[in-house]
C-alpha cells in the first residue's frame, strides 16, 4: 500500500464568496456550501459552485489519497446523509466520458512531455562521466513512462480508448505543460539550467517537508544508484472544469488533485443513476459506476518491463487512488516526506521523490546525511526548497555535447546524412509509442519492444549529438511527429 501524499493534519482552507460572508457576518462558524449542492443546486452562483469546488476537491483528496477512508465514509454521511429534495435532470444526464476523455489525456501529454526533455539530457552526458547524475535522470524518465502507462489504465477501466501515438498526442517544444505554468519546457543538453526546469516541473505543491532524519545506510544504497455541451445549469461543463483547472492548478501534484476529484464526483453520479440514492459509503462507490472498461485492456504489473515504480491496474475507484498515489508520491513526494514512499518501508524501494532528485543534482549534493536543522521548525518541517547538504554529488557541467536547444529537422536540410539521421531517430521514438498505443489497445506483449527502441534510441541521439550543427552547437534528437 502506498504512503499518505498530504499531511493529513492540514484542514482543507474554508473561502467564501463575498455575498456568503456578508450573510454570514456574524455565525461562529461559516460553512461552504455543501457537496450535494454543489453537485445538484442549478441555482449556484458560478462563484459559490468555484468555491465549493476548492473546498470539497481539497477534502475528498485528503482523505481518499490518504487512506482514510473512514473519515471519508463520515465525510460522506454529513454530505448526503439527510438526503437532498430535487436531483436536476441536467446533471444526471451529462455525458462524462468526452469531459473525462479531455481531462486524463492532458494528463497523458503532461506525462509525456516530460520525457523527451529528460531523455535529451540524459543522453547529452558524455559516456563515462556525471555517472550518478544520469542514473538519476534515467529513474526520473522511466517512472514518467510508467505515469503515461497507467493514466491509460485509468481511461481504460472508464471505457475510453487512450491515445499516445498520434500527432496532436506530440508535445512541440520549446512549449509550457498544459497547466498555468509560467515557464517554458524545451530540449537542451544536461546543464544547470535544464536541471534547473526540471525541478521547476517536479514542483510540490505543499510549501514544506519533513526533513530527513533516517540513516539506514546500509538500506538506502538504492537510493543513490538508480467538448461537452453545456447543461442547464451551466457549471459542470468541460469548460468550467477546465477553467477551474487554469485559475486555480499550478503543479502537476495539484492537476491530479482536481482531476481525482472529478473522477469521483462522476462516480456519484453514476452511482445515483444506478440506485437512485445517493452513496453512503466508499464501498458503494468503489465498483462499477463509470469503471465500465474492459479489465482485458488493463496493463498489469507483470506486463510492465521498466523498473522503478510500481504499476498499477485499475478496474474500480480504489485501482485509481492507487494510481494517483504513485504518481503524486513519485513526483513530489509521500506523506510530506522528500520520499516517494515512507522510508520505514522498504518493500517498495526507497528513493526520493522527482523534485528532490533533481535538486541534488543541481546542488550536487545528497539529502541523506545533510544538517538541516538551521531550516525546521519545531515540528521538524523545512521548506521544499532547503537545499541538499549531505555528502557530495559530483557533477561536471562540461562533459555534455553543446546540443542546439529545442532542434528541429528543418534545420537540418542542407546536411542530408545528419537530416537522415534525425529521421531515423524519429521513427524510432515513434514505433516506441506505436508499442505503447498498441499495448493500451490490448496487446500487451508488444511492451516487450519497447526496451529494444529505448536503447536504439540513445545510440541515435549520441550520433546526432556528437555531430557539430553550427560554430556554437551540435545537432540533436528533435522528437518530431513522423509518418511511418
Amino acid at each position: 500500500m502506498r504512503q499518505r501524499l498530504i499531511n493529513k493534519t492540514a484542514q482543507p482552507q474554508e473561502t467564501l464568496t463575498a455575498g456568503r460572508m456578508a450573510a454570514a457576518r456574524n455565525a461562529a462558524i461559516i460553512e461552504p456550501v455543501s457537496l450535494s449542492s454543489l453537485l445538484f443546486d442549478s441555482t449556484l452562483s458560478k462563484e459559490d459552485w468555484i468555491e465549493g469546488l476548492k473546498h470539497h476537491s481539497k477534502t475528498v483528496t485528503n482523505l481518499l489519497l490518504n487512506d482514510q477512508i473512514k473519515d471519508f465514509d463520515a465525510y460522506l454521511e454529513s454530505q448526503f446523509g439527510s438526503g437532498i429534495s430535487e436531483i436536476k435532470k441536467a446533471l444526471t444526464e451529462i455525458d462524462y466520458k468526452p469531459i473525462l476523455q479531455d481531462l486524463l489525456q492532458t494528463a497523458i501529454l503532461i506525462e509525456h512531455s516530460t520525457i523527451p526533455p529528460y531523455l535529451t539530457a540524459l543522453y547529452s552526458i558524455k559516456d563515462g562521466t556525471n555517472a550518478l547524475a544520469s542514473q538519476i535522470i534515467r529513474s526520473v524518465a522511466v517512472e514518467e513512462m510508467l505515469h503515461l502507462i497507467m493514466v491509460c489504465n485509468v481511461l481504460n477501466a472508464i471505457g475510453i480508448q487512450p491515445s499516445v501515438n498520434q500527432k496532436e498526442n506530440y508535445p512541440t517544444y520549446p512549449m509550457k505543460l498544459p497547466m498555468n505554468v509560467d515557464f517554458y519546457v524545451g530540449l537542451e543538453t544536461f546543464s544547470s539550467n535544464s536541471i534547473a526546469t526540471f525541478i521547476a516541473i517536479e514542483s510540490p505543491s505543499a510549501s514544506v517537508v519533513k526533513a530527513p532524519e533516517y540513516d539506514y545506510e546500509t538500506k538506502t544504497s538504492e537510493l543513490y544508484s538508480q467538448r461537452a455541451a453545456v447543461q442547464e445549469n451551466h457549471l459542470w461543463t468541460l469548460e468550467n472544469m477546465k477553467g477551474f483547472i487554469i485559475e486555480n492548478v499550478h503543479t502537476i501534484g495539484e492537476y491530479y488533485d482536481v482531476l481525482f476529484f472529478y473522477i469521483v464526483v462522476f462516480q456519484i453520479i453514476a452511482y445515483y443513476k444506478t440506485h437512485g440514492t445517493l452513496p453512503k459509503n466508499f464501498e458503494d462507490l468503489d465498483k462499477g459506476g463509470i469503471f465500465t472498461g474492459k479489465p482485458e485492456k488493463q496493463i498489469r504489473p507483470e506486463q510492465y518491463y521498466g523498473s522503478g515504480g510500481k504499476l498499477h491496474s485499475v478496474e474500480a475507484l480504489s485501482g485509481v487512488i492507487a494510481v494517483f498515489q504513485e504518481i503524486k508520491g513519485q513526483g513530489e513526494g509521500a506523506d510530506d516526506s522528500i520520499f516517494d514512499v515512507d522510508p520505514s518501508q522498504f518493500e517498495e524501494g526507497v528513493e526520493l521523490a522527482h523534485y528532490f532528485r533533481f535538486k541534488e543534482v543541481f546542488h550536487e549534493h545528497f539529502y541523506l546525511g545533510g544538517n538541516y536543522k538551521p531550516f525546521m521548525d519545531e515540528n521538524g518541517m523545512m521548506p521544499v526548497t532547503t537545499p541538499p547538504t549531505g555528502k557530495d554529488l559530483p557533477v561536471d557541467w562540461n562533459e555534455a555535447y553543446p546540443m542546439k536547444p529545442n532542434p528541429k529537422l528543418a534545420d537540418y536540410v542542407l546536411n542530408k546524412e545528419l537530416y537522415a539521421q534525425g529521421v531515423e531517430f524519429n521513427k524510432t521514438y515513434r514505433r516506441l509509442l506505436d508499442a505503447i498505443q498498441s499495448a493500451v489497445e490490448g496487446n500487451q506483449k508488444e511492451l516487450e519492444k519497447s526496451i529494444m527502441y529505448m536503447y536504439a534510441l540513445k545510440e541515435q541521439a549520441v550520433n546526432l549529438m556528437k555531430q557539430p550543427l553550427d560554430a556554437q552547437t551540435n545537432a540533436g534528437p528533435t522528437f518530431e511527429y513522423i509518418d511511418l
